[in-house]
């Protein structure tokens, strides 16, 4: 089992989802606690960073989470989005990057 954290950033993001979305987000996030990792279709592998995933809403609207690993004791849930496009808006990924820097992930 893996402790969760959850920033300020993805509080923020959490409060805007509808109950829907995040009843399905607690799952996932009860799942990577649990297992201390996520499968297709709930979590995917970020291209081009060792240590940064996404967790996949898939209710509701179409959000996702940013989630990276410390030194093998916790998961940092980092910030939010609602995905409106194929690819990753470059925006949402630098700030993730940031948020994980910020944390020294």
């Amino acid at each position: 089992m893996k402790d969760i954290i959850e920033t300020e950033e993805c509080k923020e993001f959490r409060a805007l989802l509808s109950k829907e979305e995040d009843a399905e987000y607690r799952n996932i996030r009860r799942v990577l606690h649990i297992d201390g990792h996520l499968k297709y279709p709930y979590g995917e592998k970020i291209e081009g960073d060792t240590n940064l995933f996404a967790i996949r809403i898939r209710k509701g609207g179409n959000a996702r989470f940013f989630y990276a690993y410390d030194d093998g004791t916790a998961i940092w849930i980092l910030n939010g989005y609602e995905k409106k496009t194929e690819k990753i808006p470059k925006y949402e990924l630098k700030r993730a990057k940031q948020i994980k820097r910020k944390y020294d992930l």
